[in-house]
């Protein structure tokens, strides 16, 4: 109940991808693996810059939360 609302999408080997998006281009997609693991993928726009940052990799739920902080995009998760 405190987490902004993403799309959910099914994937085809039955897990659960959560994607949220901003206008710019921004954008963080998590696919939730098990074991309290989650793979994501986040693309950030920086400034004025037209280029676009790209992180991928797995992590845990708290290491997640690190990496939203570290891009600035906590909020698209949290008001």
């Amino acid at each position: 109940p405190y987490m902004q609302k993403g799309s959910l999408i099914l994937m085809d080997n039955g897990n659960l991808r959560a994607v949220w998006r901003r206008p710019d281009g921004s954008h963080l997609g998590l696919q939730f693996l098990g074991n309290r693991t989650v793979q994501y993928v986040i693309f950030k726009r920086r400034g004025g810059h037209a280029s676009v940052s790209r992180v991928s990799g797995r992590d845990t739920f708290e290491g997640i939360k690190r990496q939203l902080e570290a891009f600035d995009l906590a909020d698209l998760l949290y008001p």
